[in-house]
């Protein structure tokens, strides 16, 4: 039999309380100072304005002079020409950064192409004149889109309504909200661990283990882990590349680049695997149940030494671990495999909205999983162990998995 008290107050062990963990206290103090520097940057970065397309040329008007020397040589009809050509195919016509032309419209405006100092390397860069396996993916649909006479490949894709939203999708609620979900997330389980400290095994280990996971069970846990782990550090490169790594060099930004883009896809097949592993594994495990609402209402405990609220295998903050991991993955799989296969099922509406989900469901999961780390880790005392050894402290299984315990205990499955 347990002694496990189902939820009601148990008394703190002199002989075996645990030490204070001061140090995880100050850790944490110490990662909220650095996770409020980061996301002071974040903030800065969010409104500094740096993250907008420079054009590289510009039309400009010259001095009032010449533009009244050239007024007497313009008639009505050369006036209608001239503007009926500003209309034209632009590579044959019009200012382009090809051809110095300037052109008289109307009587008081002439446009001039003038070079611009420094133009922004969004437009000079060498994707603007894609090669031969790029130029399909950027061509335009089978129907007229929208017309655009800006100077780079696929501009009328890039540049129409739809366009528009997805780079403010991709660009400000994806990338930078996406890190403020992520740091701010953080900023709170570093907040917990410098107030509450390290959530203690109350009547510390008893030094009897009770079998938690079998091999097979850790085994794709840890296969599932690492392969989340590299897509979350690939994908991270690839959205926040240019304010965490180009910094310190192009060179180290494309080195860093080509590998997580290669990265992203060789890891896709072993976390795929295992979700579904773990689904069928774990499925009947982690339904709801009536347990999970008075976890839920009492904070699973996390807030105090005394009182944990009941539970089987799972709790009810690791069924929504599970169910976010199988969800959520379920949702990063299949727009992964569409972004792999780009055109092949979607139309170019489609791939912006599935790059879009996948971007976003991606940050949501990386902050989720983060707060499963910590409680894994430094959060919880004797945690770590479960997912390690297969084993956990018999006192530890009574504070958090008391039902489970009895269960276990009937089966003969602790020592």
């Amino acid at each position: 039999m347990t002694d496990a008290t189902h939820g009601a107050h148990r008394p703190r062990d002199p002989h075996g309380s645990p030490p204070p963990f001061t140090g995880y206290r100050i850790f944490g103090a110490v990662m909220v100072l650095l996770l409020l520097i980061a996301l002071a940057v974040q903030v800065f970065e969010l409104f500094d304005g740096d993250n907008r397309t420079v054009p590289e040329v510009r039309w400009g008007s010259p001095p009032t002079s010449e533009v009244q020397s050239g007024l007497s040589s313009v008639g009505a009809t050369d006036m209608l020409r001239e503007r009926a050509t500003l209309q034209g195919p632009r590579d044959i016509y019009g200012p382009s950064p090809e051809d110095d032309r300037s052109f008289q419209v109307g009587s008081e405006t002439r446009l001039n192409t003038e070079a611009i100092p420094n133009p922004d390397g969004f437009l000079t860069g060498a994707w603007s004149t894609p090669d031969a396996d790029t130029l399909p993916l950027v061509r335009g649909t089978d129907r007229v889109e929208g017309i655009s006479s800006l100077p780079y490949t696929g501009a009328a894709i890039y540049e129409r309504p739809f366009a528009r939203d997805w780079r403010l999708g991709l660009a400000d609620i994806a990338t930078h909200l996406g890190a403020l979900v992520i740091l701010g997330f953080s900023l709170l389980l570093a907040l917990m661990l410098a107030l509450r400290g390290r959530v203690p095994i109350v009547r510390g280990k008893s030094g009897r283990k009770v079998e938690r996971f079998g091999w097979f069970e850790r085994a794709t846990h840890w296969m599932t882990s690492v392969s989340f782990l590299m897509l979350a550090l690939t994908g991270i490169v690839i959205a926040y590349g240019d304010t965490l790594i180009l910094p310190f060099g192009d060179a180290l930004l494309g080195s860093t680049g080509w590998l997580a883009t290669w990265g992203h896809m060789m890891f896709f097949p072993s976390f795929a695997l295992g979700v579904v592993i773990m689904f069928v594994m774990w499925v009947r495990h982690n339904l709801p149940s009536r347990l999970d609402v008075n976890w839920l209402a009492k904070g699973g405990g996390m807030f105090s030494d005394d009182v944990h609220p009941s539970a089987r295998k799972f709790n009810a903050g690791q069924k929504l671990i599970f169910w976010s991991v199988i969800l959520g993955g379920g949702a990063m799989i299949l727009s992964g495999v569409l972004l792999m296969f780009p055109f092949f099922l979607l139309d170019i509406n489609g791939m912006g909205w599935t790059m879009l989900i996948h971007a976003v469901v991606g940050l949501i999961m990386i902050a989720i999983i983060i707060g499963h780390i910590y409680i894994g880790s430094v959060g919880m005392q004797g945690a770590f162990w479960a997912m390690w050894s297969g084993e956990v402290d018999r006192n530890w299984a009574a504070e958090h998995h008391d039902l489970w315990l009895s269960d276990m205990e009937e089966k003969g499955s602790a020592r």
